[in-house]
């Protein structure tokens, strides 16, 4: 009967400790903070209601996570309101594991108010997977090597902030089904390719987009396709095949982005309507500054579109009652061309342009006014011939970039190196000696570098274009960018008694400061009052105490 408790009591213990062990937390806590070094501990962490932030503390690699290890954070039941923080550790997924369909250094589903921060994802299909979350917050963090940085589908008032992304195979950042999230400030240039495109928006409203760098190579810098009501405003996407492209979208602010240097175009529009392009640059494209394709009722104005010295500036096919106006349209192989199409064109700089600064074979019943040109290829403003005005330039920005404004002309300039239309000394270092630098388009002097003594301090002499210090004797001293004898004791003294001589000789001398009295007045008086306390009153006291005896007098007996 003793054996039967005693193996009975041994099987609770035993299922007690294995309880007890699939229970207690592999990561550590302080308050709310919990700190974890796997990619389960942190799923658990996050799982966990007491945990308000959870930090990775390590680098998560293939010696970690295995081969097989797909994913790092799975969707924690209790995730929501909780902070994600990989202090600027990677989580890098095996490289030759492949892209598999679902990888994800981060999943999240129908969660709210999360952020994912300082996280280094590598070789995940996708870095961060929201999928129906809304208010999560992805700052900070890098991607790469992956096939999609960051995608969100059904995600709401999410906010994609300051990440780097790069070596990605098809999309930087995707938003699908997605309304009224931002995604601002975040480094796409290293997103190269022929068939990636840095920032993706799919049937997604009410989005911003804002000061994103999407420079260099790739098919496409932005894309919106059946999206909606989005803005787009000063973003950087120079050096793609495609700037910016808007597909089946209306209702779109694109303004005061950068889009130059494109092999197609800087802005595409093809199948969509009411949309505002202004304030956009759009130059030195291969083919076209901007190109509007099969799309209507757009408003055009206040767009920069200049040196596209192969092809058109505005392309506009098939596109009728667009409002373009006021944009600046020069040195272009042809400036507006238009086929298919009728719409006001009005108050446009349209100067320069190579071949023809307007031109059309049929302008279909375009109308317009107040324009400038000087080739105006059938077009003819309202009650005019041609153009209403002339071309003439009223400041440098009008003209190309190796051009300067005179006498309302564009005039070529003749140096070798131009910025911002004026001719300067430098562009960079390389165009300065190994001594300096350009700072400002001048050539100045690097640090410790010289052209002569005076670039150095006094102690100091140039030698090869550098200041070196001076290494005197011990009877010298420098002085001045060179050696010089020290004085000796008796050219001390000898000086010494030149300057008094020369004060008793009429010189003035210098003047005394008065001395304050004020202290030696004040102790003598204390002195005295002390010594005639000290002897003052005893000498009173003495008398005082003792009976004097009467005087004797001669002769009397008392």
């Amino acid at each position: 009967m003793n054996q039967i408790f005693f193996k009975s009591g041994l099987i609770v213990v035993l299922i007690f400790f294995v309880f007890f062990a699939m229970n207690v937390s592999a990561y550590e806590m302080e308050n709310n903070l919990c700190k974890c070094t796997h990619c389960e501990d942190c799923t658990k962490a996050l799982d966990d209601g007491a945990c308000s932030v959870v930090q990775l503390t390590r680098d998560l690699d293939e010696s970690v996570m295995g081969k097989s290890g797909a994913s790092c954070i799975i969707n924690p039941a209790f995730g929501s309101g909780k902070i994600f923080d990989c202090n600027n550790h990677k989580i890098e997924r095996c490289s030759s594991c492949g892209q598999d369909e679902n990888t994800y250094g981060v999943y999240l589903r129908d969660k709210k108010d999360m952020t994912i921060k300082n996280c280094n994802f590598i070789n995940f299909r996708n870095g961060v997977n929201i999928y129906s979350s809304s208010n999560i917050k992805i700052t900070n963090n890098k991607f790469s090597s992956g096939y999609e940085g960051i995608y969100i589908k059904e995600g709401t008032k999410c906010a994609l902030e300051n990440n780097v992304l790069k070596n990605m195979e098809l999309t930087g950042i995707h938003l699908l089904n997605s309304n009224g999230n931002s995604i601002r400030n975040n480094d796409l240039t290293g997103i190269t390719g022929n068939s990636v495109t840095a920032i993706f928006l799919e049937k997604s409203a009410q989005n911003l987009i804002k000061n994103n760098n999407a420079n260099d190579r790739k098919e496409r810098g932005i894309f919106l396709k059946e999206s909606n009501n989005n803005t787009l405003n000063k973003n950087f996407v120079n050096g793609c095949n495609v700037g910016i492209q808007i597909e089946y979208s209306s209702g779109n602010d694109i303004s005061e982005n950068k889009a130059s240097k494109c092999m197609d175009s800087s802005i595409f529009l093809l199948h969509s309507s009411k949309n505002t392009i202004s304030k956009n640059e759009a130059n030195s494209n291969q083919k076209y500054g901007m190109q509007i394709s099969q799309s209507n009722e757009n408003l055009i104005s206040n767009n920069e579109i200049k040196n596209n010295v192969f092809s058109y500036g505005l392309y506009i096919d098939y596109s009728s009652d667009n409002n373009i106006s006021e944009n600046l349209i020069t040195s272009n192989r042809k400036g507006i061309y238009s086929i298919g199409s009728k719409n006001f064109i009005y108050k446009n700089k349209v100067c320069w342009n190579k071949d023809y600064d307007f031109d059309s074979s049929k302008w279909m019943g375009s109308s317009g006014n107040d324009n400038c040109c000087d080739i105006p290829g059938g077009w003819n403003d309202l009650n005019a011939n041609g153009c209403s005005k002339k071309c003439k330039c009223e400041s440098n920005d009008e003209c190309n970039d190796d051009e300067s404004c005179k006498n309302a002309g564009c005039e070529k300039l003749k140096c070798g190196k131009i910025y911002e239309h004026k001719c300067v000394e430098c562009l960079n270092d390389s165009d300065c000696p190994k001594s300096e630098k350009c700072a400002n388009n001048k050539c100045k002097l690097k640090d410790g570098f010289c052209n002569s003594n005076k670039d150095c301090k006094s102690d100091e002499k140039c030698e090869n274009n550098k200041c070196m210090q001076l290494e005197c004797p011990s009877n010298e001293k420098p002085e001045e960018h060179k050696c010089v004898p020290k004085e000796t004791k008796e050219e001390k003294t000898t000086n010494e008694t030149n300057i008094i001589n020369n004060v008793s000789d009429g010189k003035e001398k210098p003047k005394e400061e008065p001395q304050n009295l004020l202290p030696l007045i004040l102790l003598v008086i204390v002195v005295i009052i002390v010594l005639y306390f000290l002897f003052g009153r005893k000498k009173n006291t003495k008398g005082t105490n003792v009976k004097e005896k009467p005087k004797e007098v001669k002769g009397e007996k008392i």
